[in-house]
């Protein structure tokens, strides 16, 4: 109701919509924005420097996670993985970062995706914390030895906001160990590249960008378009209500 992006559908996005109320719609014409709301066509980020330094950062992230992808033992991550959703994704979500219901709490879970976690933790340190516990978090019945707790580790040591990401708009095309997946895509949709460490060393940052912001573009979820719905007259009043937010 007030253009704040927290409506009482907000959580169903993947992306939680945009605050209107930021002033960004004010670098905008009303013909942009007329399109924006009946065809969902993307506004120019260029345009909306937050946007724009945000979009960067993501596929910067994503080009992250990709470059470590060859060198990930994904028979050991495979194993650690099925222990996280068990054990640990009801309290660090399902990419390493706690759900919004523990904001409130004293002592909430640690983001595990944080490059800052990840840099000042030692493998040791996650080892010694999953299989004894620490502080609040107990250990986790499942890890009865080393080997299970370096599979954990494994799994652990992929969270990142890059893999965050590329897990929930790239993976299901391009294959986690970055191998494209042909069974459960259309045909003519299926990638036809292998995200090796020959493809990598062959791109520039430029180009690797290119291809991530292709990756995202094709599977990011977009506003849904009002064509059909509303009329050009009646797309431009919601333009006008949108420009009177402060």
């Amino acid at each position: 109701m007030n253009g704040g992006g927290n409506g009482v559908d907000a959580g169903l996005f993947l992306a939680r919509p945009r605050n209107l109320r930021e002033g960004f719609v004010q670098r905008y014409d009303d013909d942009e924005l007329v399109d924006r709301i009946l065809r969902g066509t993307p506004l120019a980020l260029e345009l909306d420097p937050p946007a724009f330094r945000r979009h960067l950062t993501e596929l910067d992230d994503v080009i992250a996670h990709l470059e470590r992808i060859p060198d990930i033992n994904w028979k050991l991550v495979e194993p650690g993985q099925e222990k996280y959703v068990d054990r640990c994704e009801q309290c660090h979500g399902p990419y390493g970062r706690p759900p919004e219901d523990f904001a409130g709490i004293v002592t909430p879970p640690a983001d595990l995706s944080d490059p800052e976690f990840q840099r000042t933790h030692r493998d040791e340190d996650l080892i010694r914390t999953v299989r004894r516990g620490h502080r609040v978090m107990p250990a986790i019945p499942a890890i009865r030895n080393d080997a299970d707790a370096r599979a954990l580790v494994a799994y652990l040591r992929l969270l990142s906001p890059g893999f965050d990401t590329y897990s929930r708009y790239c993976a299901a095309c391009h294959g986690d160990d970055g191998r494209p997946q042909r069974e459960f895509v259309p045909p003519g949709r299926q990638p036809t590249v292998t995200f090796d460490r020959s493809y990598l060393e062959r791109r520039n940052r430029d180009q690797l960008r290119a291809a991530v912001g292709h990756m995202l573009r094709e599977q990011k979820p977009s506003m849904p378009h009002f064509r059909g719905k509303l009329d050009r007259a009646e797309a431009r009043a919601i333009v006008e209500y949108i420009r009177t937010f402060e």
